[in-house]
């Protein structure tokens, strides 16, 4: 699961170190609180990809903690989770198969699996009965659906109609699978069968597939010239956000372009055509950089971008070279985030920018300053402060808080 392209795998392994520290610290996922446990923390026992604990906090961790205890669940693999309403989903089985893995949580903070579907790979929930996902076994162009509470597979989408001739390897879904306003938004990706779709796009445009969900009937394509590709559906990263003004905001690494080109691009709210007046470009604030998390609120997104030139072959892109930023959305305007050390890039982490309970944290991953948890954000001054973190049970990997 664990992997950047086929043919870059391990490119971002980067050994964070972990401060010794007692347990007795850990503010643990309580069941004296009669708050049902709803903040989900998550990390792996070496890095990005490896064997993890879930654990579940009725209340949010502050402090030097441990995120291993009686309740906590391990995992064989986790690149990265995601969450729909009171339901975890990991892009992984517990046992580390492929597939779409649904969690719950009990009263008493205990995690557990309550359905599993196999070879499924990037998918989209848009409510409790109707899901999407993407599975190559069934057909790279076969949109697959489901539902979520059943966990049962329920039908599929035809889009074979998008094909183009000449091209090896054509899939849809694999990268983007975002729904706005009764919209599904599906990513149409033309690439070579020798690297299956990462990074080798044959065309100079990204097209996205809109389907009527109610009908879950093909309406159009529509199309944005001059970058390769949306996403990177390698983890549980959707790579797309919708912000607080209601456009779907989506993301291109500009890995097809030895980190080139890596862009921000958006759908505004009431349309379903890509918004071609706006656009933001990472290389405008530091060459060779890449976007691949964002936050929209109060008319600012917040992005991570690194301090340094990317290299083509991706060494550096999982050392603590990378900041936060708070960028104007109208005059693209940047303002760096203070009072935190460098990170690393969020890679697989969908929650490396996130809101909960009104407040934004920022994922911290430093190996040098011995930090691996969370900075709360201060917004009306973009600075940051530390929030909590983890000393035990490995690399801080995923957060955020249950709908309970």
């Amino acid at each position: 699961m664990f992997r950047l392209t086929k043919v870059a795998i391990g490119v971002i392994s980067v050994a964070l170190l972990f401060s010794a520290c007692s347990k007795s610290n850990n503010p643990a996922p309580d069941t004296e609180n009669k708050t049902k446990p709803a903040y989900i923390l998550f990390t792996n026992e070496q890095d990005l990809g490896t064997a993890g604990y879930m654990s579940a906090y009725s209340k949010m961790p502050s402090g030097n903690l441990s995120n291993i205890t009686s309740n906590t669940l391990q995992m064989k693999t986790a690149f990265g989770f995601t969450k729909f309403g009171n339901w975890i989903f990991n892009r992984t089985s517990i046992a580390g198969e492929a597939g779409i893995q649904k969690l719950e949580v009990n009263d008493n903070g205990k995690i557990s699996g309550t359905g599993f579907i196999a070879n499924g790979g990037m998918f989209h929930i848009v409510s409790s009965t109707v899901g999407y996902y993407f599975d190559p076994v069934k057909g790279t162009m076969l949109l697959q659906i489901f539902n979520p509470t059943t966990m049962q597979r329920t039908g599929e989408i035809d889009l074979s109609s998008l094909k183009i001739t000449g091209v090896e390897y054509q899939a849809a879904g694999q990268h983007i699978i975002a729904s706005k306003e009764g919209k599904l938004y599906v990513s149409i990706t033309y690439g070579t069968l020798q690297r299956g779709g990462y990074g080798d796009d044959v065309v100079d445009y990204v097209k996205l597939a809109v389907i009527d969900i109610a009908t879950n009937k093909l309406e159009k394509t529509i199309q944005y010239n001059g970058l390769k590709s949306l996403g990177w559906g390698a983890s549980a990263n959707k790579m797309w956000t919708l912000g607080d003004d209601g456009a779907l905001y989506l993301y291109y690494t500009g890995f097809n372009e030895g980190i080139t080109n890596s862009s921000i691009i958006r759908i505004k709210k009431n349309e379903t055509d890509f918004d071609k007046t706006w656009i933001l470009k990472a290389d405008t604030y530091q060459e060779h950089s890449s976007i691949g998390i964002s936050l929209v609120k109060n008319g600012k997104i917040y992005i991570q971008l690194p301090s340094v030139k990317l290299t083509a072959d991706f060494g550096n892109l999982g050392t603590p070279i990378w900041n936060y930023y708070a960028i104007d959305i109208s005059t693209l305007k940047q303002t760096k985030i203070t009072g935190m050390p460098a990170t690393r890039y969020v890679h697989s982490n969908e929650q490396g920018i996130v809101e909960i309970d009104g407040k934004i944290y920022l994922w911290m991953a430093n190996a040098n300053t011995k930090e691996n948890g969370y900075y709360l954000l201060n917004e009306s001054n973009n600075t940051a402060a530390p929030a909590f973190n983890v000393t035990d049970g490995g690399l801080v990997s995923g957060f955020f808080k249950l709908d309970n």
